[in-house]
């Protein structure tokens, strides 16, 4: 299509002047709403999520009585445990945040904040669990600090399994799984200091990323250590802390300027290992850039104004006229290109349409229609094939079987299985192949009529 502005690009490609421009204006904004918000900004992710929390479960709980909750909290619990049982992570995830969440969560003050932005200053941290609200009861309180110290390890468990699938949600990556698993296992911790599968968790999550340092595996090395005081049966915990250790060991021996500080990965996993750790990498970065080798949309092109207008706004508040100015006369041209884009488009839909033989009145042809026609051989003036071809149309407009329908007998069987069905061709071309099954309807029928004249044409609408 010609003037496709599709194929240029985008508003925020930071390959052009004015992608770099916009990405600046947005890095402002971004740095200026940091700055009030730096608090919220250093509480885990399930923490944070705890603030637009959408379970309505969760929310009712929150009403009554600590103690109270358990049961609710419990079932919630329950939920992620059977998301988990299906490695359906994401889905358990919001389960445990939802049964925790019930307990300790942070709560918004501040009505308009969707307007204002995150501030710290108008965020409460509600602390159910061993804050003020705790329940008064001794037996209450030992209760959902070992219900909470479960959920959170859950939790972790939740991040440690989708980091080694190497599949992390949109927009985050394996290493952030792993930090996470790292933040519920500390929570874990924090109200049960000895439980064995937290320490154990915390020290997978530590040293099992390549970007592990020296310090993560002295530290997973302490973890591991303590999960074995704790449990002394544990098989796992004292096989891994043996590996660690020998890698350790085998680490300090090297050149210290030659591993530049680095953990000796090599000495702690196999080849096969480190294969599958790379992989996942690759993968992790397929996963965070979905729209690799896809083309633009207008939606897309519609999105970029959108936040180059947010820009605008924001060099404006800032008095930065003159960037402001600079990036409007941009824009105005990307809004100018995207309609004319979208005016091509409604005309190629609208001549799309008007040559579906479904919508073509074949008792008026355009000259278009009947100078196509023509290059084929066949006069769309003649009356004999313009009632075939209505007879046809009619057919269609019935329902009738066509060649499309003999040649796919597994059509509908496709599209209950969830396939799509072969697409019909609108355009020009499907009109070619009507045109040519005329030629051949009509043509046998004038053969006969000429060789048979004693029986007389037959009028052809009755075919």
């Amino acid at each position: 299509m010609p003037g496709n502005m599709l194929n240029t690009p985008g508003i925020m490609d930071r390959s052009t002047e004015f992608g770099n421009m916009m990405h600046h204006a947005m890095g402002m904004k971004s740095h200026e709403m940091e700055k009030h918000r730096r608090k919220f900004e250093g509480y885990p992710t399930y923490l944070q999520n705890s603030m637009w929390m959408q379970n309505q479960t969760c929310l009712e709980l929150r009403k009554l009585p600590v103690g109270a909750r358990l049961a609710g909290a419990a079932e919630l619990k329950e939920q992620g445990n059977e998301f988990f049982r299906k490695k359906k992570y994401a889905s358990a995830v919001e389960c445990y945040e939802a049964a925790i969440g019930a307990f300790r969560y942070l709560r918004q003050n501040d009505p308009d904040w969707k307007n204002k932005g995150i501030k710290d200053e108008s965020i409460d941290l509600i602390d159910d669990i061993v804050g003020e609200g705790r329940a008064e009861d001794e037996d209450e309180r030992r209760a959902v600090r070992d219900f909470a110290t479960s959920c959170y390890n859950n939790l972790g468990a939740c991040f440690l399994g989708r980091a080694c699938t190497g599949k992390p949600e949109l927009g985050s990556s394996i290493d952030e799984d792993y930090k996470r698993c790292v933040q519920a296992c500390t929570n874990a911790l924090e109200l049960d200091g000895l439980n064995s599968k937290a320490l154990y968790r915390r020290a997978r999550a530590r040293s099992e990323p390549l970007t592990a340092t020296d310090g993560d595996n002295d530290s997973a090395i302490a973890d591991l250590s303590e999960a074995a005081a704790a449990a002394p049966d544990d098989k796992e915990i004292r096989a891994l802390l043996t590996k660690l250790k020998k890698g350790r060991l085998e680490a300090k021996k090297k050149d210290a300027s030659a591993l530049k500080g680095l953990f000796d990965k090599s000495e702690l996993y196999d080849e096969k290992t480190l294969a599958a750790q790379r992989a996942r990498a690759e993968e992790e970065k397929k996963l965070n850039d979905p729209a690799a080798g896809k083309p633009r949309t207008p939606e897309m092109a519609e999105k970029e104004a959108r936040e180059a207008e947010a820009a605008i706004a924001h060099l404006r508040e800032n008095r930065r006229h003159a960037d402001a100015d600079e990036l409007e006369k941009k824009l105005a041209v990307h809004r100018q290109q995207l309609e004319e884009y979208k005016r091509l488009a409604a005309e190629e839909e609208v001549r799309s349409a008007r040559n579906d033989p479904k919508n073509i009145d074949f008792a008026n042809p355009t000259p278009e229609q009947i100078a196509d026609a023509k290059k084929h051989g066949i006069d769309l003036l003649d009356p004999l094939i313009v009632k075939e071809l209505q007879r046809m149309q009619r057919q269609e407009q019935q329902g009738g079987e066509g060649e499309d329908d003999a040649d796919n007998p597994d059509e509908e069987e496709m599209g209950a299985r969830g396939a799509p069905p072969p697409a019909r061709d609108a355009g020009a071309g499907s009109l070619r192949y009507w045109i040519f099954g005329i030629m051949l309807s009509v043509g046998f029928y004038r053969v006969w009529n000429e060789l048979n004249p004693a029986l007389g044409p037959e009028p052809l609408d009755e075919w």
